[in-house]
């Protein structure tokens, strides 16, 4: 059967299954709004394929691709091999110390996470990338789906706008639909926030196990992302006690933070937060790349930190500007940028009446505290306009999300 018609088929019969999941849901979504968003994911992602192979030499997404083929074989050849580099132990037997064994356990799982279910679906697809794409994709359709579920069930009247950001925003889906880390990023976020507000709600154990799921399979992913999620995860559970004061605890959760994060530095490297994204940011700074935004080297130390934030604000905020675009994924970003300000600018001076009600529900500081947080950690360590794009496509919808909340609700048309 030919390529393209295997993608349809498989595309059909993926939205009959969702929709059979998902009818019974309190954030339903109509037969057309499914087929529409998982329709344009499914293209995005083929259309991500297409650009980073003919464009890119492949990069990552097509090496992920080609090692499902290497990890297919291997099921074959050595079941127990294949299984076996999911066990901790061996890890932990073949590092010398603990941050070694860590490091090498998160960095093989994550690799593990994408190709060793891919490798299954390789017997159906034949390892052809632009079918793994519908495999793929409905992986990670679940954290989008969980997410537009977070946020309609707090503000309902504001499904729309929830739909449309999250399932056809164009930036969001093409950056989040490609074979690689950051769709699983996207479902174990979403799977966290959905499942933590479910134990607040509800207290049952069953949230509670789901979202250290969604903790673990971030800390895998990504585990700055992980530990920059603590505090706004910390400071949602003391605010969804006493809704009186939720910015105040917020506030209070992230001054702690950051004071025992830079204190943190008066103990050996090992420990210190400061030197870990300083050495974090040496590893980007040692790699080559087209296009470099300026960023200057940080030391473990306080004025180190402030000297460079406005670079890292500036770098993830801002940059690319149109005129500094080179190509069109970097167009891209410099017109998402514009978006974004010009609907921030809209927000403030159309703000909508009940803003402070809404603002003060204690789901949206923790969204935009953890978004702010990201994406100055992104601007501190990586130089590179094509990485910060995509790792801050995340925290960008967010903000998006922060955005929509303060949309008046007369407007939403």
């Amino acid at each position: 059967m030919p390529a393209i018609l295997l993608i349809i088929l498989l595309s059909g019969l993926s939205v009959l299954l969702l929709k059979r999941m998902v009818r019974r849901k309190i954030a339903a979504l109509s037969t057309m709004e499914l087929a529409a968003a998982f329709g344009m994911k499914v293209i995005f992602g083929c259309l991500y394929g297409y650009i980073f192979y003919h464009y890119y030499g492949g990069d990552d997404t097509w090496d992920y691709n080609r090692s499902s083929l290497l990890e297919q074989k291997l099921l074959l050849e050595n079941p127990g091999a294949f299984f076996n580099d999911l066990n901790p132990l061996v890890y932990f037997n073949r590092n010398d110390n603990l941050g070694a064994a860590i490091k090498d356990l998160l960095g093989n799982w994550e690799y593990s996470l994408i190709t060793k279910p891919m490798a299954v679906f390789n017997f159906i697809s034949g390892g052809n990338y632009y079918i793994n794409i519908v495999y793929f994709s409905f992986v990670s359709f679940w954290g989008q789906y969980w997410l537009f579920s977070l946020l309609t069930q707090s503000f309902p009247e504001k499904r729309k706008l929830f739909l449309l950001l999250i399932f056809f925003f164009p930036p969001a889906v093409f950056w989040l639909s490609g074979i690689r880390g950051d769709g699983l990023l996207l479902f174990f976020m979403a799977l966290l926030l959905y499942q933590f507000r479910q134990w607040l709600l509800d207290r049952r154990r069953q949230a509670v196990i789901l979202a250290l799921l969604g903790f673990a399979g971030v800390l895998i992913i990504r585990n700055a992302v992980a530990l920059c999620m603590a505090p706004a995860l910390a400071g949602w559970y003391l605010a969804q006690r006493n809704t009186q004061k939720t910015w105040t605890r917020y506030l209070a959760i992230y001054g702690i933070g950051i004071i025992l994060f830079f204190s943190s530095a008066l103990l050996s490297a090992r420990y210190s937060g400061p030197a870990m994204v300083a050495a974090r940011q040496a590893e980007y700074l040692e790699l080559h790349g087209n296009t470099r935004f300026r960023l200057d080297r940080l030391d473990a130390s306080l004025p180190s930190f402030v000297k460079v934030l406005p670079q890292a604000v500036a770098n993830t905020f801002f940059r690319p500007l149109p005129w500094e675009a080179r190509g069109v994924l970097q167009l891209m970003s410099a017109l998402d940028i514009l978006l974004f300000w010009g609907l921030a600018a809209y927000c403030f001076f159309r703000r909508s009446p009940d803003r402070r009600r809404n603002w003060d529900q204690p789901l949206i500081p923790a969204l935009l505290l953890a978004g702010l947080s990201l994406y100055i950690f992104i601007g501190y360590t990586v130089p590179f306009p094509g990485a910060i794009v995509r790792y801050k496509i995340l925290p960008e919808l967010f903000l998006y999300a922060c955005l929509v909340v303060a949309i008046r609700p007369r407007n939403i048309k």
